[in-house]
């Protein structure tokens, strides 16, 4: 194979492997950005610039992709310099397989799996800012001029967005619910766990002392699958009981008590959510500075702030407005 056909490769692949870390970063939610840099996982510092300097990573991966795709030109007018009809064909072939296999296949895929893409190749990214950082320097410097007539900042204004998204309600662009879900997405990273908890006075727990018949009893009178259980007083829960450990006894000995999430009323819900998906909890108590017990929230909750209400066989359908 001649080397030429080999660089020729290797640049549609890096082609492809900078614009699906590009299109990765900017498709996936800032949400998971900010908890990559909070749990500091793989592609945290990437994440961390991203979210400090939105463009940085991206106009790094397309000046990196613009010096690819040159370099690949100049490798097949250098075979083709006296050919003219074959450089043209040559050059027709690498364009098509550069949009193909360098620009519409890795979006799509990047698009479709905008999380792990990101994680897996935000390490090159950063890479490859630090590489083009001083042509993107000159290139902000040449510009400089221009930009001080408009200014822009990398966010769109929240007020801006909703505006929009009550026009576009009004014209039929969107239904009303997908409107709210938009809405509550922007949001959800705003809002903190006491914002969302049920309080202290409504929640229905369980006193440890209690027998097995009547833990039974309380199941079945409740419409609860899980129940906190305390000694003494809310300010001293030991755990929780699923309905499914209760019935598997049958009433006749003690469920098995299993842990319960903590949150602080202060924490954002952005975090709790992750941290109860991680772990695969259902159900988080929540205290204030002085460790006391000042409200519960559960991962449907925090779920439904985020995409609206959900309902459940079980639930009784909202009534329809007639006309």
């Amino acid at each position: 194979m001649r080397p030429q056909l080999v660089l020729l490769a290797l640049c549609i692949l890096a082609v492809a492997v900078l614009t699906a870390g590009g299109m990765a970063m900017r498709s996936v939610s800032r949400i998971w950005l900010r908890h990559w840099v909070e749990q500091q996982l793989r592609g945290s510092r990437a994440a961390l610039a991203y979210l400090e300097r939105p463009q940085r990573l991206i106009i790094a991966a397309s000046a990196t992709v613009a010096l690819l795709l040159v370099l690949s030109g100049s490798l097949i007018a250098t075979d083709y310099a006296y050919q003219p009809l074959r450089l043209a064909g040559a050059l027709a072939l690498f364009a098509a397989a550069a949009v193909v296999l360098g620009q519409l296949l890795p979006r799509a895929i990047a698009r479709r799996f905008a999380p792990g893409v990101a994680a897996l190749l935000s390490p090159l990214l950063e890479a490859a800012a630090i590489v083009t950082s001083p042509i993107v320097a000159a290139g902000r410097w040449a510009s400089r001029p221009f930009d001080r007539k408009v200014e822009r900042s990398d966010d769109p204004d929240r007020d801006t967005i909703q505006d929009l998204l009550r026009e576009g309600e009004l014209e039929g662009v969107g239904e009303r619910e997908e409107m709210e879900i938009i809405t509550g997405v922007m949001s959800f990273g705003e809002k903190l766990v006491r914002d969302v908890m049920i309080p202290r006075a409504e929640i229905f727990a369980i006193d440890r002392s209690a027998s097995a018949r009547e833990v039974a009893e309380e199941f079945a009178t409740s419409a609860f699958s899980r129940v906190p259980v305390y000694e003494g007083t809310l300010d001293h829960v030991v755990g929780m009981v699923h309905a499914f450990d209760v019935l598997k006894t049958g009433g006749e000995r003690h469920a098995a008590l299993r842990p319960v999430a903590i949150a602080q009323d202060a924490t954002p819900c952005s975090e709790l959510l992750f941290r109860m998906l991680r772990r695969s909890q259902h159900l988080a108590l929540v205290q204030d500075a002085q460790q006391r017990t000042v409200g519960l929230v559960t991962l449907e909750d925090l779920l439904e702030e985020l995409v609206g209400d959900i309902r459940d066989e079980h639930d009784e359908p909202a009534p329809r407005a007639e006309g």
